[in-house]
């Protein structure tokens, strides 16, 4: 292929990936607007810790299998992929049959109402198999499919829903309909997902044990991730349930509708940088130092572009929104909104160093930095929730991903990437390593 097809070629599936995941992201968008708009504020709570407690016991389920599976499975042809694809949902199957019954304290605990029970559990899986299924393609570089795959998941049944509820059915502006919804578009990504699978010529496996050796080391190594992803996690999604404790559901309400819009800053990243360039930068990485280098130069140059652009029209975009739902909840804790969007710039610029460290596999700097920073999370939120309310939880988050940030910056510091970062060069020290060593 010449060098202008290949740029063609580039600029045409970026094109794509970036109209159907912003596409998701507007379905997304919209939908927690008229969540806000249309529920009260205690409803808009209720939603707020179930959707949290989804996104929680997503990564317990999967224990970050992923970070390892990821690697190993780009050392191998794709026609010779299927058996660890195969191993690893064998594990997942084992982890829903030990973890779902330990979920259920949810319930006992009254942390969300029983009468959700099917809907959170239903939802779980999909939302699993779906995410698993966008990773699992984003590895394969089709990162046109993944977008797809979560487009269904995230995007299709929002818009029905919505449009729905333009054309005044009322019998569907309730939380029960936006579950049936929302399982609605896990079972369609699943599905998808398994036609999709098919068009690969895999190997076969049916005669190729269960490498039993290769899931316990699968275990070992994601477990280190697992504890830098809760700590992730924690930072996330805990303060929700503080803000639930100290001042009720409301309060959680409100939150929930700031911390979802800021959640934008990071999916659009996510969308047009971080889906295309993590397989260049690991493929990069083990081929050329040349070519890893400019990779990850141009990686960090549009991480920082793309997270100012977003998070500024983000922000002048909130004012009228606000306007237009003329509830004096939301307008008064605008201010939270400035903090969390802070936040999130402070935790895709650390990406920057993060995929610095990532390719060298040096694992454990990632894993002190996120554990250190969830460790002052919670402390912050008992101290600041408290008195402070939604915006002692910002402030706790913004602290939090600073911390993330100035670590992964300080661990990268002596490697040659990381200096070629202009912004870096107040750090600046002889490199201790090659480019391409693994230490």
């Amino acid at each position: 292929m010449s060098l202008l097809k290949k740029i063609r070629s580039t600029h045409w599936t970026t094109s794509i990936n970036l109209i159907i995941r912003g596409s998701t992201m507007v379905g997304k968008f919209i939908l927690i607007y008229l969540l806000a708009d249309t529920l009260t504020v205690e409803q808009n709570g209720i939603w707020g810790i179930f959707a949290t407690s989804i996104s929680l016991s997503l990564y317990v389920v999967g224990l970050d299998f992923y970070t390892y599976s990821t690697r190993r499975i780009l050392d191998y042809p794709i026609a010779e992929r299927s058996p660890m694809l195969r191993d690893q949902m064998v594990f997942y199957l084992i982890s829903y049959a030990v973890l779902f019954p330990i979920l259920a304290m949810l319930f006992v605990f009254d942390v969300i109402e029983w009468r959700f029970a099917v809907f959170f559990y239903a939802i779980l899986v999909f939302e699993h198999l779906a995410q698993e299924s966008y990773r699992t393609f984003v590895v394969f570089s089709r990162p046109i499919l993944a977008n797809i795959i979560l487009f269904l998941r995230s995007g299709v049944w929002t818009y029905l829903l919505i449009i729905l509820w333009a054309l005044g059915f009322d019998e569907v502006k309730n939380l029960k309909a936006v579950y049936v919804f929302w399982l609605g578009g896990g079972v369609a990504a699943f599905i998808l997902t398994l036609i999709f699978l098919s068009k690969f010529k895999f190997n076969a496996v049916r005669h190729i044990p269960i490498n039993w050796g290769w899931i316990r080391q699968g275990i070992k190594v994601s477990a280190l991730f697992f504890i830098g992803t809760v700590g992730y996690k924690i930072i996330e999604f805990a303060d929700r349930y503080f803000i639930d404790f100290y001042h009720g559901k409301e309060e959680v309400g409100v939150y929930t509708f700031y911390a979802s819009m800021c959640n934008m800053v990071e999916t659009f990243v996510h969308t047009s940088v971080i889906i295309l360039f993590s397989p260049k930068l690991i493929e990069s990485f083990h081929r050329s130092n040349f070519a890893y280098r400019k990779t990850h130069a141009k990686f960090a140059k549009n991480v920082v572009l793309n997270t100012l652009i977003v998070s500024v029209v983000l922000l002048l975009v909130m004012i009228p929104l606000l306007r237009q739902i003329e509830s004096q909840e939301y307008i008064r804790a605008y201010p939270t909104f400035i903090v969390l969007v802070l936040a999130k710039v402070a935790l895709n610029f650390s990406l920057v160093f993060h995929y610095i460290l990532y390719v060298r596999k040096n694992d454990f700097p990632i894993i002190k930095a996120t554990v250190l920073a969830a460790i002052i999370n919670i402390l912050l939120n008992f101290i600041l929730i408290p008195p402070m309310g939604v915006m002692g939880a910002a402030l706790a988050t913004l602290a939090s991903f600073i911390i993330i940030l100035l670590m992964k910056m300080y661990y990268s510091r002596n490697l040659p990437e990381a200096q070629q970062i202009i912004y870096l060069r107040f750090l600046r020290k002889k490199p201790k390593a090659p480019l391409n060593s693994q230490s």
